[in-house]
């Protein structure tokens, strides 16, 4: 009995045996699938075969894409499954997660200064919407943009991807200033936010296994303001307003931005921009109280009510003598709640005739209650045969505090002000408050 207790026990230990260096075989076919990839993350056999490079035949779009592997048994259990679950949600499934993270109270994550940039590459080319999109499942064009963002950050220095992948001169080669490999360059984007196949988009330069890339300037950007950022055990949230800007001075606020980030312990850098929108919402001015108007004339009314109308053609006009130096604006709003700031377009932007003939504030003193009050030298511009529309933006100011104010008032001062070539009235045409 005990001779064959002790054959059952040599058995089972032999068939420990086998079963390790079955394992040891597994593990060392998954070194074999890594090798030669570049990336410090930890489980990434899905990587190599998405990384071949495309053909530039534009005829066969089975060549030109970089299609994802599929799973297989060495990968069934790994943390890359589990990660793709986030990145399954649905736009439904996002819009609720983020109502539920707003809901939170904020928090300062270590890694702020990584969200803000990567946020910052999602506004910058003005890709959002008020729609909403998962970025992985973006349209091509709007997948481009992205990554040529996304592609400048890791040229220049000093940003969260600087030296992120390599980037080599051109040295003559092509005609571009930095070259980046197109396999480094699609596994930064696969883990930055969820590449799931590429296929070059007509603008932008792929060849002979290099993304070509040239230094340029001039095209309008958006960017977030007075982040905030949430976080649960899964998820960062990032929130905030947002403004357009061109380099020729042009400003507006087109909402506030929701980006959301899912926690992906296969990515580098710990997160994946999962998805973004700009948010439905406006805080809604009840009322207008001004000290002073310009009486009606030539069928138009110089109320108030113009500042809040949304129509760059319509305009307040203050109607003392002179150029309405201590005059004010007074902003009921329809409850208190957490304001930022005020953008105010000044002048009178229905022409460049309006224009140049009426005055305008030079200095404005807006008071956010509670000992809140700001001081902003309004700036602008205008040139024969502009818009309104292109005018106004021209000469939009932003006025903000450092952080939102609980308020339901805000009361606007003229400081200083100048006249026109014909009218000495101080004129406003809009104003938005955010």
């Amino acid at each position: 009995m005990k001779k064959c207790l002790q054959t059952a026990m040599i058995l089972s230990l032999l068939c420990l045996l086998l079963s390790g260096c079955g394992d040891k075989k597994k593990g060392s076919e998954l070194t074999d699938k890594l090798e030669g990839i570049n990336k410090p993350t930890v489980n990434q056999e899905e990587s190599a075969p998405k990384e071949e490079l495309p053909p530039e035949d534009d005829d066969n779009d089975e060549a030109d894409t970089v299609k994802p592997s599929e799973n297989n048994d060495d990968t069934a259990d790994s943390p890359t499954e589990e990660g793709s679950q986030h990145k399954s949600l649905t736009e439904a499934e996002c819009k609720a997660k983020i109502e539920l993270l707003r809901d939170t109270e904020p928090v300062l994550p270590a890694e702020t200064e990584l969200l803000a940039e990567m946020a910052s590459c999602v506004t910058g080319p003005r890709i959002l919407d008020e729609h909403g999109m998962i970025f992985s499942k973006m349209d091509n064009n709007k997948r481009a943009a992205l990554r040529d963002q996304f592609l400048e950050y890791i040229m220049w220095d000093e940003t969260a991807f600087t030296g992120a992948i390599p980037v080599e001169s051109a040295d003559g080669r092509f005609e571009a200033d930095k070259i980046i490999s197109l396999k480094d360059a699609l596994g930064f984007f696969r883990e930055v936010y969820g590449e799931e196949d590429f296929t070059p988009a007509p603008f932008e330069q792929v060849q002979d296994g290099y993304f070509l890339l040239s230094f340029g300037d001039g095209d309008p950007w958006e960017w977030i303001e007075h982040m905030q950022f949430f976080e649960d055990e899964d998820y960062f949230l990032l929130t905030g307003p947002s403004f357009y800007e061109d380099n020729g001075g042009c400003i507006n606020f087109v909402g506030y931005a929701d980006i959301l980030f899912e926690k992906n312990p296969e990515s580098r850098y710990g997160v994946t921009l999962l998805y973004g929108r700009y948010r439905n919402e406006k805080i809604n001015v009840a009322s207008v109280e001004t000290s002073s108007e310009l009486p009606e004339a030539n069928g138009k009314i110089y109320w108030g009510m113009n500042l809040i109308d949304d129509d760059p053609t319509t305009v307040w006009a203050e109607g003392v003598p002179g150029t309405g130096v201590g005059e004010t604006i007074t902003l009921h709003l329809d409850k208190v709640q957490p304001v930022y700031g005020v953008v105010i377009c000044n002048g009178y932007t229905a022409s460049y005739k309006q224009y140049t003939e009426n005055g305008m504030p030079a200095e404005v003193s807006v008071d956010f209650g509670n000992g809140n009050a700001v001081r902003k030298e309004l700036e602008g511009y205008a040139f024969e045969d502009i818009s309104p529309v292109y005018l106004a933006e021209c000469n939009n100011s932003k006025v903000e505090n450092d952080g939102p104010v609980m308020t339901d008032t805000i009361t606007i001062t003229i400081l200083t002000a100048k006249k026109g070539t014909k009218y000495d009235d101080s004129c406003i045409s809009g104003i938005q408050v955010y």
